[in-house]
Formats: C-alpha cells, sequence, structure tokens
C-alpha cells in the first residue's frame, strides 16, 4: 500500500517543495553518474563524523562497501579503485550531515521519499511560509542526522536520504491536520483499489512501525532512528515556527469542528 494524495487543500503554490523535489532529482542523476566516490564521499558516517570531531585524520572504507562501489562503477562502465581508507575533512565528515539528504541509494528509495514530501509537505509550506519552511526542512534533516549518530556512534555504512528531514514533514503534519484523509493505493495481482484513512492513524502507524523496528531490533539498513528523530523533532518545532499571523486556533477548531462537537 502507497499513499497517493491527501485531502487537505494547501492554498498555495509550494515553490520551496518542488525547489527540494527537483534538487533531489537532480542531484541523483549526477550520483548516477559517477555512483561510486559520490556515495563515498557524500554518505553520513557516525563514526568518521564523531572521529573528526575528537581530531582523528583518517577514516576506514569497510571491504563490502567497495567490492559494491566497484561493481557500481563497472556496471557504467567505469574503472573505479575505491580506497581502503579516505581523509577526514570538514567534506567528508561534517558535510554530509547535509549533502546526504539529498543522495539517495537507489532509483525506488528516491521515488518513495519524494512521494512523501510532494503529498505530505505543501500544507506544512503554506502553513509556515516559503522561507520558515526551507528552514524547518533542513533543521529537521539536521536533528535526525544526529539522532542516528549519536545512537550509532560505531557506524561507519553511509547513510543517504531524505527521510529524516521528511519525518520531521509527517511529524508537523500529524500533528496540524491529524483529521485529513489520506488516499491510499493497494493491489492484490490485478486489482486494483483504494482507500482513505485519517492523517493521524496513517502517520501514526508509520511512526510506530519504526518504534517497533528499534524494539525488536529489526532495523536492517534503514537509518530507523534518523526517522523517530525527524518525526519527534517536527512535531516539537512546528508550533513554535508558525508565525504569528497564522492562528493556531484553526487548528483545534478543525479537530472540534471534524469531530462534531461543532458546527460552522
Amino acid at each position: 500500500m502507497i499513499p497517493i494524495r491527501d485531502s487537505e487543500p494547501s492554498g498555495i503554490t509550494p515553490y520551496v517543495t518542488i525547489g527540494i523535489l527537483v534538487l533531489n532529482v537532480l542531484v541523483s542523476i549526477v550520483q548516477y553518474a559517477d555512483p561510486g566516490m559520490l556515495l563515498m564521499e557524500g554518505g553520513l558516517r557516525p563514526a568518521w563524523f564523531l572521529g573528526y570531531l575528537n581530531g582523528e585524520t583518517m577514516g576506514t572504507i569497510p571491504e563490502v562497501e567497495r567490492k559494491d562501489a566497484q561493481a557500481l562503477e563497472l556496471l557504467f562502465d567505469g574503472r573505479f579503485a575505491p580506497p581502503t581508507e579516505m581523509p577526514l575533512t570538514f567534506a567528508t565528515a561534517i558535510l554530509p550531515l547535509f549533502l546526504s539528504m539529498f543522495l539517495h541509494g537507489g532509483l525506488m528509495h528516491l521515488i518513495g521519499n519524494m512521494l512523501f514530501l510532494w503529498i505530505f509537505s505543501d500544507n506544512i509550506e503554506g502553513r509556515l511560509g516559503h522561507v520558515r519552511f526551507l528552514i524547518f526542512y533542513l533543521l529537521c534533516g539536521v536533528i535526525a542526522s544526529l539522532t542516528h549518530v549519536v545512537l550509532n556512534p560505531e557506524s561507519i555504512t553511509p547513510t543517504v536520504g531524505a527521510s529524516g528531514a521528511i519525518a520531521g514533514i509527517l511529524g508537523a503534519y500529524w500533528l496540524c491536520y491529524p483529521h485529513s484523509k489520506v488516499t491510499m493505493l493497494f493491489w492484490i495481482y490485478v486489482i486494483i483499489r483504494t482507500f482513505e484513512i485519517r492523517a493521524s492513524w496513517f502517520l501514526g502507524f508509520w511512526f510506530a512501525r519504526d518504534i517497533f523496528r528499534v524494539w525488536v531490533g529489526l532495523e536492517g539498513s534503514t537509518a530507523v532512528w534518523a526517522h523517530i528523530g525527524g518525526f519527534v523533532i517536527g512535531t516539537c518545532l512546528i508550533i513554535p515556527f508558525t508565525p504569528p499571523g497564522h492562528s493556531n486556533r484553526e487548528v483545534r477548531f478543525r479537530w472540534l469542528e471534524r469531530s462534531g462537537l461543532i458546527r460552522k
């Protein structure tokens, strides 16, 4: 099942959302043109990040990653000899905190993240305004990445993807538009159907799924803690980020109106 749209109109043209989406696609095109080194240099590695802050000068690259990168380059008719170590600099250790938000591990990874971005972020951009929304998005992404770093301090596996920042958008949406309806698409063989579910239920389940994965140790290759950190910080920051001209009473009023307790 995948979400395909929501019922909450944003009332604006989401220029920043569109810009972020286009930038992610463009970076992915560049990434696929040079699939080896860009992932190595741009992925966030907690051990490198913390090592650089502690004065270390070299970071180790896992052998399995070097083999994967070499195979990827050969697939693109390249000749790439991945290094076993890389100097720890601001560009390789700290900058990935931001750059990794625009890199993705594959086409489906990119499509999934951009779909969630497109469905949910226009409402948050409409609520905050373009500039505040951009700051909010980047801040959620950075804090999500730092959550991953703190809780996986020894990891040297590169982490990429916009999902931490998008999780902040989902947390904000869950708090501000809980009664919005999300249209879901599902299929069984050739049978294709859609149904609607409240955003509070859908996004609550999305968050609870990651909590469960951490609890039972099924994190796999997903940076689950980045999702959790992003979602939590999104719910914490959305009200302080909301400009004074935007009444938070509207959110509370919508809760009451749609619950049937009051009517227009």
